[in-house]
């Protein structure tokens, strides 16, 4: 197994705002979709709320500590909208802006490079009482909340991601219902909320563009990707057509300037397709200073008649599988890489990849997670191959930093490096954080291979 990374690739950890932060209501925060829908008993396992989740409003000078301790390179961080502008399009909470200032602060003092999201899921309440993604003045609310944090932060941070997995948003937020506003099987509104995600990020591209100077911006998706089953052409051919389904309908606009074609036209004959201009499509398409990917699993599919959209179904590999029933597929991970350095001419960054275990702390009072750190190292290894071979990828955060609220899930699965205890808020760094440490040291030449 080798893992040889240059000295300038970034190794970093990733949180969300509403999964760490806690404060509901603290400081003049509004509230978001996710505070008005975890309230709805049924919609999380065990009717858990983000309401207090790691605390880290208020232990964050302790939580940058812990960071500096483990030598991360960088933090990726999202910001919470509500915070910010509580009711989503009008006056900006200065106590917003002071934590997020504070945070900032602390992180270039320890040396960490920030690495902010805008928005990371959880949207003022206000704009979903409005309509939310669906309306079209949500490019304008966006892009007031994108110039005020610009504004605000564009001096000290130079890395920002626009949105955090659209896909996955929109498509549960509107077709599963899982996510709020908690609506099922309206692919109409899907597709409309998603048009707007896309127009949003590029006008925020635009006004960055405009504020910060000498910064660097994208956007996130996720990618669990598709592969065949088998060498059929058949196969292969179902397995692309899943990609342009899913993790495709929002790559393609961004990387390419068009909807996918066999996607687009199922949709438009399904009368589901808002109306797209040629102007929305060079607005999606601004040009970007990377991608980010968040990749935690593959799932592989074989050609199957019966499906009219993909014509695919999921083939169950025999591999293992983390607490939450996903594949440990790195070689899927390895091909979803090739693909992107055939495609992309822009660098990549890993922001997001790990994996849900159930940890306890022992006696002694370690977790001894040692399946996260072979993880790491299937998944790394494979990275690292790739850029051997010519793939342009500059860091990789691993999710995540902390244990913390998974959404519809709640806190029972932890993917953290650092083992949260929610009674008492105590941490504890994990095997795997104390590995991940000694990985970037010796990528920064403090520890000799």
């Amino acid at each position: 197994m080798k893992l040889n990374f240059p000295e300038n690739f970034t190794f970093g950890a990733a949180t969300a705002a509403y999964q760490i932060e806690g404060g509901r209501g603290e400081d003049g925060k509004g509230e978001s979709n996710w505070d008005v829908f975890c309230d709805i008993p049924g919609n999380i396992d065990r009717n858990e709320t983000g309401a207090v989740a790691c605390d880290h409003y208020h232990r964050m000078a302790g939580d940058v500590a812990l960071m500096k301790k483990m030598h991360l390179d960088s933090y990726r961080f999202s910001i919470a909208w509500t915070r910010i502008i509580p009711d989503g399009d009008g006056e900006v909470n200065p106590k917003g802006i002071a934590f997020y200032s504070d945070l900032i602060d602390e992180l270039l003092k320890a040396g960490i490079k920030p690495f902010v999201t805008m928005f990371h899921w959880d949207l003022p309440q206000a704009l979903q009482d409005r309509g939310g993604w669906v309306n079209p003045e949500s490019v304008k609310w966006f892009s007031h909340y994108a110039q005020t944090l610009f504004d605000a932060f564009g001096g000290r941070v130079k890395d920002w991601i626009t949105f955090n997995e659209p896909f996955v948003f929109t498509d549960f937020g509107y077709v599963t219902g899982s996510f709020p506003p908690g609506i099922r099987g309206n692919y109409r509104a899907k597709l409309r909320a998603a048009h707007n995600v896309l127009k949003s990020h590029g006008e925020a591209v635009k006004i960055f563009r405009n504020t910060v100077k000498d910064g660097m911006i994208g956007i996130t998706l996720d990618y669990a990707y598709n592969c065949p089953a088998t060498d059929k052409k058949e196969d292969v051919e179902a397995a692309r057509l899943a990609n342009e389904f899913w993790a495709g309908w929002y790559f393609e606009p961004i990387v390419f300037g068009h909807y996918p074609e066999n996607a687009s036209k199922w949709f438009r004959e399904k009368g589901l397709l808002p109306d797209i201009s040629d102007a929305d499509m060079k607005l999606i398409a601004q040009p970007i200073d990377f991608l980010g990917i968040n990749h935690y699993f593959t799932n592989y599919v074989k050609y199957d008649p019966t499906n009219e959209r993909e014509h695919t179904c999921l083939v169950e590999p025999n591999v293992h599988k983390n607490d939450m029933g996903w594949n440990i597929t790195e070689d899927g991970f390895y091909a979803m890489l090739k693909y992107f350095q055939s495609v992309l001419k822009v660098p990549l960054y890993i922001t997001e990849n790990g994996i849900s275990l159930n940890d306890i702390v022992t006696v002694d009072g370690t977790v001894e997670d040692y399946d996260r750190i072979d993880y790491m190292k299937r998944y790394l290894s494979k990275l690292s191959r790739a850029m051997e071979e010519g793939l342009d990828c500059r860091g990789y955060y691993y999710w995540s930093l902390m244990d913390n609220m998974e959404w519809a899930a709640g806190f029972k699965p932890r993917f953290g490096l650092i083992y949260v205890d929610y009674a008492t808020q105590k941490r504890i760094i994990k095997r795997s954080g104390e590995w991940y440490r000694d990985l970037i040291d010796r990528k920064n030449g403090k520890i000799n291979n």
